[in-house]
């Protein structure tokens, strides 16, 4: 990752945070690194874990806050996720762009989300901790449409302006390759199954037949 714009924020994306602490004292933690973020409304200010001297975001690094642009393959990302709360991240200070996301300076929890069968107390803890917004939404494309119409995230045109029109096309067909590649292993894995299935049914059936005692014995 190279060569990438740097823009001032705040700039808005989705992520998800893990949960720390105890049970009624929790917090948010990073994926990743797992570093707590700091509550009442403050920004977490990134650190690189591979070049101390970096001061995030750098060119050709991994180092910064990460956040997807909002769009609805984004929104279903996030909230995919069993067991992280999703969000929307405040990005400010300098940020690194590229075609599906941002990795930014610092930022703080602008919105959890709350979706059906999640744990809304937990979530409603969490924000207040935070000082920040509950979105109960109905399913991740809500999420998408509640950026669109707030005008939180950088736009597709904006996007494409900043990074480029070839890149962004580029990024495009790599997550498509991917994605057609793990659908290909999910099918053969399921192919696998139920060829091993099959194969134990047809033992079952055409098993030998032994009487005794007890009645009778299948064997293979």
């Amino acid at each position: 990752m190279t060569d990438r714009p740097l823009v001032l924020g705040p700039v808005y994306g989705l992520r998800t945070w893990l949960v720390g602490g105890s049970p009624g004292a929790e917090r948010l933690v990073g994926v990743h690194a797992r570093t707590p973020w700091p509550e009442g409304g403050a920004e977490l200010v990134a650190v690189c874990t591979v070049t101390a001297a970096h001061v995030p975001p750098v060119p050709g690094c991994t180092c910064g806050l990460y956040a997807w642009h909002p769009s609805r393959a984004a929104a279903r990302r996030v909230c995919g996720v069993r067991g992280e709360i999703p969000g929307i991240l405040e990005a400010t200070g300098a940020l690194e762009i590229h075609d599906d996301g941002f990795r930014a300076a610092r930022g703080r929890p602008h919105a959890l989300v709350a979706l059906p069968g999640r744990n809304l107390a937990l979530i409603e803890r969490l924000a207040a901790a935070y000082d920040a917004e509950v979105l109960r939404l109905r399913r991740p494309d809500d999420l998408a449409e509640h950026c669109a119409e707030h005008g939180l995230g950088l736009t597709p045109a904006v996007v494409e302006q900043l990074v480029g029109r070839d890149r962004v096309e580029r990024g495009r067909r790599d997550r498509r390759r991917r994605a057609i590649a793990a659908g290909l292993k999910v099918a053969a894995l399921v192919l696998a199954l139920a060829a091993l299935g099959a194969v134990a049914h047809g033992h079952t059936e055409h098993g030998k037949i032994l009487h005794g005692r007890a009645g009778e014995v299948r064997v293979p």
